[in-house]
This record gives structure tokens, sequence and C-alpha cells, in this order.
């Protein structure tokens, strides 16, 4: 059994997805997730399983969750594979230890081993469907935001514009966000920085409806 992680970022209003190329066959010059055959002397469970993978990618204090788990004989040409299905999220400047950064939208162009599209396809579908009844979306932010950086990334990813008003109410009430008491500074008028005072997730008590909040 093995572990493959969907790592997405979100840079310059675009998410973009963690990849690695495969350097030994099958799929030799692929680009591959970045995964882990699970061990079964050194990992005594899946959460040390997932804790060694990303401490090998530098990502050890990133945002995690299961997404799904899948196996047939035709997801590995050596035989049949089974598979868990994590999502991750990490902020805009994460150091990398290994692999580089893809835009969503080279996908499509892209050669990726195994089944991996498919497993990408279902990582962003738990994405954009629990951002709208959840506060997923900021952990792809960095360790202070403000409101309106966090509402872009949800517009970002939902692909719909929000109202404004009814976005700040729903993400006060989840009382996540911390007011650090500075403000950042430019071309508009200061704008109050947050961090994320809840780790996990938080769920909202209504599924947002994009413009109408």
């Amino acid at each position: 059994m093995s572990l493959d992680v969907v790592v997405l970022r979100l840079r310059e209003e675009q998410i973009e997805l963690l990849l690695e190329r495969r350097e030994r066959p099958p799929f030799e010059g692929s680009l591959q997730l970045p995964a882990l055959r699970i061990d079964e002397e050194r990992d005594r469970d899946l959460e040390t399983a997932l804790d060694r993978l990303l401490a090998e990618w530098s990502l050890g204090d990133s945002y995690r969750e299961q997404v799904c788990s899948l196996g047939s004989r035709e997801r590995d040409p050596r035989g049949w594979s089974t598979t868990l299905v994590y999502l991750c999220l990490v902020p805009p400047t994460t150091d990398l230890a290994r692999g580089q950064w893809y835009p969503l939208q080279s996908l499509p162009a892209l050669r990726l081993a195994f089944d991996h599209i498919q497993l990408v396809a279902r990582a962003l579908e738990r994405l954009r469907v629990k951002s709208r009844y959840s506060t997923l979306p900021v952990h792809l932010l960095g360790e202070e935001f403000t409101l309106s950086e966090l509402q872009r990334a949800y517009e970002i990813i939902l692909q719909t514009p929000m109202n404004t008003a009814a976005f700040r109410k729903r993400i006060h009430r989840a009382e996540i966000l911390c007011d650090t008491g500075r403000k950042r500074t430019g071309k508009q008028r200061p704008a109050i920085l947050y961090r994320i005072e809840a780790p996990s997730c938080v769920l909202f008590d209504q599924v947002m409806n994009g413009a109408e909040g």
C-alpha cells in the first residue's frame, strides 16, 4: 500500500500543484505526485507514514486530510496497487526540499505517471466542495493575511465572486481568526492583518452560494 499526496499552493492568484520527475520505470520521465510506499516496520500507523512522507518534502507543518482510497489492477502495470490519497495545502512561500510547482492550468499538457491525473481531480473536487462550507482555503494563505486576501482565495477556488459583507460575516462567525494588531499598507486603505486562531478546518453552519454569500 502507498500514500499519494496532492500538494497545492495559491500564488499570484493561481493554484499550483507540486510534482517531481520520475527517474525509474514504469513511467520514467513522467511527472508524479509526492508518494511513499508504507513500510510495515518503520510506520506504526498511517499518520506516521504520512509524517515521514511530508518530512521528506519539508512539508511537515502543512494542513493535510485524507481524500479517498483507490485500488485496482490497472493503476500500476506491475500489478495490483492500492493507495491512500491525501490533500495537502501549503502557504505560497513554502520552501521545497524537492520537486517543482506547476500551475493547474498547465495540467492538461503534462504527462503524469500512473493514475495521478485522476488523483489530482479527486483532491481538487474535495477542495472546491469543502470550501463552500468550511474554512479550508485559509490554509493556502501566509501566516498573516487580510480578509480581502482570504475572500479572493475563496473566489479563485470556487470560481465565482463572493458578496463581501456576507462573506465577512460568515468568516467572523466561524471564530477562526485573530487580529494581529497590525495592518497592511499600500495603495489601498490600510487593512487589518489576521492569523489563524484555530489550526484545524472549521465547518460553517450554511453552505456558501457564490455572490449571495
